[in-house]
C-alpha cells in the first residue's frame, strides 16, 4: 500500500468529496463529472480489488471447470465504479443475480449478474444434458438449482482464496440465487448497500468455456467492503506500494494455482516403453522373472491417490457442509497410481462416459518396481 494515505479515501473523505464535487445544475453532467472525479483518486483502490478478483475468481472458476469438465478461461477483470442506483438501469431482460453474504473475517453482501446464456450453459453441463440444444431460455426450477450448486461451489473456493491470501478465517453463507427481469421498473437490486446514491465497485468478468461460448458476468462490491480488504491487506502485509500490492498478488495467484484453468498441459510418454530398454545394473539375480508367469492372473487391488493434508483437530470439529479441504497435490499435477499399496505408475483424471478414470502418462522404472517385490 502506499505511504501516502492520501491515496485512498476514508469513508468520510469519500462523502465529502461526493457532496462538494460539482455545483453543475445539469445532474446528469454533474453524476459524470463526479464519477469520473471519484473514479481517478479511487483508481488504487480499484486496482486492488482488480487483483483480489482476479486471485479469488480465478480460483472459483478452476471448480467450476471441474464441475462442467470444460476448459474455462477468464480474462483480467475490468474494474470501474458505479451509483448503487444506476446498477439496474446497465441490464436488460432477465439475469440470474446471485447474493453472497459474507459472515465471518469480513462482513457484508456481494452480487452477482449472470446473463442467461451463461447459466443456460452451466445448468445444462450440470444436467448433462446434449450440448448442441443449448438456448438462451427461461431457467426452470430444477436448472436453477443446478446453477445455484455450481455457484455454490465456485463462490466456496473463491472465498477460500480470499482467507487465504488475506491469512484472515473468512466464511460466507450459502449464496442466494434467483431470476430477475430487470425489464421491470420496479425491480429492486439486491440491498448491497443502504444508501442509493452511495457508489459500488464494478467488476466486469469476461469468460470462455472451450468450445462452446464465450460470455460476460458482473460483480458488485460496496465500497466499505472494499476498504476493510485493504485495511486486512494492510495488517497482513504493511504499507506497500500499488506495484508491490500488484506483485504479491500476483505470486499468491501462482502459489494459489488459480491459473489452472488454463489447463497444463501433461506430457504423455510415448508408447516406446524406452524405460525398460536404458541400461541400469542388473536386477538382483535372486528373482526369476519366468516364475512372474504364474502370477498374471492375480487380482489386484488398483488405486490413485487425488492427493493428502493434515488437519488438527480444531479444523475438523469446524467443517460443515461447503467446507473445502485443499490437498497437498496442485491441480494438473500428475496421481499417484498404486497396486496392492505399490506405486506402480501416475496419470491424470479423465471422464469416460459417466465414469472418472486414470490416463497413464507415467510407468514407474521396470528396475524401481521389482525392488518392491523383495
Amino acid at each position: 500500500m502506499p505511504e501516502n494515505e492520501d491515496r485512498f479515501l476514508n469513508q468520510n473523505e469519500l462523502d465529502s468529496l461526493l457532496k462538494g464535487i460539482n455545483n453543475s445544475d445539469d445532474p446528469e453532467q454533474k453524476e459524470g463529472e463526479e464519477a469520473a472525479t471519484v473514479n481517478e483518486k479511487l483508481d488504487p483502490l480499484l486496482d486492488m480489488m482488480g487483483e483480489i478478483a482476479n486471485i479469488t475468481m480465478g480460483s472459483g472458476a478452476t471448480t467450476l471447470s471441474t464441475l462442467l469438465r470444460r476448459k474455462i478461461e477468464i480474462q483480467y477483470p475490468q474494474t470501474d465504479i458505479i451509483k448503487f442506483k444506476n446498477i439496474s438501469t446497465n441490464f436488460e431482460g432477465e439475469n440470474v443475480i446471485v447474493t453472497v453474504e459474507y459472515k465471518r473475517g469480513l462482513y457484508g453482501l456481494n452480487t452477482l449478474v449472470l446473463p442467461l446464456n451463461l447459466t443456460n450453459i452451466i445448468a445444462d453441463l450440470m444436467l448433462g444434458k446434449d450440448l448442441e440444444n443449448i438456448e438462451e431460455r427461461e431457467l426452470d426450477d430444477i436448472s436453477l438449482s443446478a446453477v445455484s450448486e455450481a455457484v455454490n461451489q465456485m463462490m466456496g473456493t473463491a472465498s477460500t482464496a480470499l482467507s487465504d491470501f488475506l491469512k484472515t478465517n473468512i466464511d460466507i453463507s450459502p449464496p442466494n440465487t434467483k431470476v430477475m427481469n430487470f425489464s421491470d421498473p420496479n425491480i429492486e437490486f439486491p440491498p448491497i448497500e443502504t444508501d442509493k446514491e452511495a457508489y459500488v465497485i464494478s467488476i466486469k468478468f469476461n469468460m470462455k468455456i472451450n468450445g462452446i461460448a464465450e460470455t460476460t458476468f458482473w460483480q458488485f462490491i460496496p465500497m466499505k467492503f472494499a476498504q476493510k480488504i485493504r485495511e486486512l491487506m494492510e495488517k497482513t502485509f504493511g504499507k506497500i506500494t500499488v506495484s508491490e500490492e500488484s506483485s504479491k498478488s500476483s505470486n499468491v495467484k501462482e502459489k494459489s494455482n488459480s491459473n489452472v484453468i488454463k489447463e497444463k498441459k501433461v506430457k504423455v510418454q510415448p508408447v516406446e516403453f524406452g524405460e525398460f530398454e536404458k541400461k541400469e545394473e542388473p536386477i538382483s539375480p535372486n528373482i526369476d522373472l519366468s516364475k512372474l508367469e504364474l502370477l498374471l492372473d492375480v487380482p489386484l487391488e488398483l488405486k490413485v491417490e487425488l492427493g493428502s493434508t493434515k488437519l488438527n483437530l480444531r479444523e475438523i470439529l469446524e467443517l460443515h457442509e461447503g467446507s473445502l479441504i485443499q490437498l497437498n497435490k496442485l491441480a494438473g499435477e500428475p496421481l499417484d497410481i498404486y497396486a496392492n499399496g505399490r506405486l506402480i505408475a501416475r496419470g491424470e483424471v479423465v471422464v469416460i462416459d459417466e465414469n472418472f478414470g486414470i490416463r497413464v502418462t507415467e510407468i514407474v522404472s521396470l528396475r524401481e518396481r521389482m525392488k518392491t517385490l523383495k
